[in-house]
C-alpha cells in the first residue's frame, strides 16, 4: 500500500540557502539519492528494505520547512523518517562552527548563488530573458546590447542577411592589420557585431542557454567579467591565426562561458550527480561546435581563444569558491586574467607580423613612383625633350618584388603579377622613347599591352 506522510518544521534565524545546503549534506550522508534541487525545494529518493523507493520532497518557504515522504511503508514508519530528518537538521544547525561549515556546503552545492537550473516550471523564454532579476542581469543586458547594435546596423543600410566585409569593419569588426595599426578597441567591439540575422540568433540563443544558470551560479559581476575577458581573448586569438580575415560575433565570449562551466564541472565544488549529468551534456556540445568550426566560414580561432581563457578563469573562480572568505583570492581571480590579457596584447603588438600593413606601404610607394615617372614623361611630351624615367620604373619594380616574401592572399599575388607586368612595359617604353621614330611601332604595341593589363587590374 502506497502511503504519504508530511511534517512541517520551523527553523528561526536561518536563510533558505543554508537550509537547502544543510539538507543536501544530511540526505547524501544518509544514502539518499538527490534527484534535483533548486533554491526552494529538494527531490530525493532512497531504496527501502524491499525493492521499492521512498521518495522525499522538501519545500521551503522562508523559515518553514515542509517534508513530504511517499513509499510503500506504514505511516508510522514514514513519520519516523521525517522526524529523524527534522531532528538531524536541527542538531546540525546548532552544532559549533555551523556558520563556517554551512558556507563550505553552500560553496559545494550552490557556489555564489543557489542553483535554479534544475527541473521545474520556468517562465517563457522572453519573460525570463528580460526579467532583469537580481541574480540575472548580465545576460539580458548583453543580449539587448547585441540586438541594439544589430538593429542600428540594419537601419544604416547594412545587409540583413549577409553584410559586406567593409560594412562590418566600419562598425568595428576585427582584422589584424587595423588592430596592429592602433585600432585595439576592435577586440572589444567585434564581440557585439554580427554577420547577419542567423548569426546573431544562434549566438543569443546559445548565450541564454549557458547564461541562464551560470550567471546565477557564479554571480552577475563574475559572469560579466569572464564574458568580456573571454571575448577579448577570442578576438586576440583570431588576429593571431588569421592575417587578413575580418571576424565578428559573440561566439568567442560564449565559448568562454562554456569553458568556464566546464572547468567548474571538473572540480569538486558542485554536487557529484549534477557534475556528472552536466559534463556528459556540455563536453560533447563543445567538441561538436569546435568540429563545425573547422568550416572555412567560421572563426574557430576565436572560439578556441574564448574557450581556453574561459576555462582558466573557471579554475580561478573555483579556487575562490573553495575559499569564499579570502579577499586576496577574490582579487586574484580578477587581476590575473587582466594581467594575462595585457601581457598577450603586448606580445602580439611586438612580435605578430602584419604583412598587409607592409604591403600597403609597398603599394603606396609604387604608386608614388608611378606618378612621378608619368609626370616626367608628360612634361617630356609637352617640351619635346627627353629625360629618362627608367631608373624610377626600376625602383618601382624593385619595391613591388619586395612583397614576394609576404604571406598574402592569392588574389593579391595575381594583382602583383599583373602590376609587375605593367611596370615592366612602362620601363621598356621609357627606354624606347630615347629614339621615338625608330621604336614607334614597339612603343604602340607596348601601350596596347599596358591598356590591356590596366583593364584587368581595374576589373579585379
Amino acid at each position: 500500500m502506497h502511503n504519504s506522510q508530511s511534517l512541517v518544521a520551523d527553523f528561526e534565524d536561518i536563510e533558505t540557502p543554508e537550509i537547502i545546503a544543510s539538507l543536501l549534506h544530511l540526505l547524501q550522508s544518509d544514502a539518499w539519492e538527490i534527484l534535483n534541487y533548486s533554491d526552494s525545494d529538494i527531490h530525493s529518493r532512497k531504496r527501502t528494505l524491499g525493492s521499492e523507493f521512498a521518495e522525499l520532497k522538501v519545500k521551503i518557504n522562508k523559515n518553514e520547512v515542509r517534508f513530504i515522504c511517499e513509499a510503500e511503508l506504514e505511516k508510522e514508519a514514514l513519520s519516523n523518517i521525517l522526524q529523524f530528518l527534522a531532528q538531524k537538521l536541527s542538531e546540525f544547525i546548532h552544532t559549533p562552527g555551523f556558520d563556517v561549515r554551512v558556507e563550505q556546503l553552500k560553496g559545494h552545492y550552490f557556489m555564489a548563488n543557489p542553483v535554479t537550473s534544475h527541473s521545474g516550471v520556468q517562465d517563457s523564454f522572453l519573460k525570463t530573458l528580460f526579467s532583469f532579476k537580481k541574480d540575472f542581469r548580465a545576460v539580458p543586458a548583453i543580449v539587448l546590447l547585441n540586438v541594439l547594435v544589430f538593429v542600428l546596423m540594419i537601419l544604416t543600410g547594412v545587409s540583413f542577411m549577409s553584410p559586406e566585409t567593409a560594412d562590418i569593419l566600419n562598425w568595428g569588426a576585427n582584422i589584424r592589420t587595423l588592430v596592429l595599426q592602433g585600432d585595439w578597441w576592435r577586440l572589444f567591439t567585434a564581440c557585439f557585431i554580427h554577420i547577419g540575422i542567423f548569426h546573431i540568433l544562434l549566438n543569443m540563443w546559445a548565450l541564454y542557454n549557458i547564461g541562464f544558470f551560470l550567471e546565477r551560479m557564479i554571480g552577475t559581476t563574475r559572469f560579466a567579467f569572464a564574458y568580456i575577458i573571454a571575448g577579448l581573448f577570442g578576438s586576440l586569438n583570431s588576429i593571431v591565426w588569421h592575417p587578413a580575415t575580418a571576424s565578428a560575433g559573440a561566439s568567442g565570449a560564449i565559448f568562454g562561458m562554456f569553458g568556464l562551466f566546464l572547468s567548474l564541472l571538473t572540480t569538486n565544488i558542485l554536487e557529484k550527480g549534477f557534475r556528472k549529468s552536466m559534463l556528459s551534456a556540455v563536453l560533447p556540445m563543445i567538441i561538436f561546435n569546435l568540429l563545425i568550426g573547422t568550416s572555412a566560414q567560421i572563426d574557430n580561432a576565436g572560439h578556441i581563444g574564448g574557450l581556453l581563457s574561459g576555462m582558466a578563469i573557471g579554475y580561478l573562480y573555483a579556487w575562490y569558491f573553495k575559499n569564499p572568505k579570502n579577499k586576496w583570492i577574490n582579487r586574484i581571480s580578477f587581476i590575473v586574467p587582466i594581467l594575462c590579457f595585457a601581457g598577450s596584447v603586448y606580445a602580439v603588438a611586438k612580435y605578430l607580423p602584419d604583412p598587409y600593413y607592409k604591403y600597403d606601404k609597398i603599394v603606396e610607394k609604387v604608386r608614388s613612383l608611378e606618378q612621378k615617372a608619368i609626370g616626367i614623361e608628360v612634361e617630356n611630351q609637352k617640351s619635346n625633350t627627353f629625360t629618362s624615367t627608367s631608373q624610377i620604373w626600376d625602383e618601382a619594380i624593385h619595391e613591388l618584388k619586395g612583397s614576394d616574401s609576404l604571406d598574402l592572399r592569392d588574389d593579391l599575388r595575381i594583382w602583383n603579377k599583373r602590376t609587375l607586368y605593367y611596370l615592366e612595359r612602362r620601363r621598356e617604353n621609357s627606354e624606347l622613347r630615347a629614339h621615338p621614330l625608330e621604336n614607334q611601332q614597339r612603343i604602340e604595341r607596348n601601350f596596347e599591352k599596358i591598356d590591356s593589363v590596366l583593364n584587368l587590374i581595374k576589373n579585379e
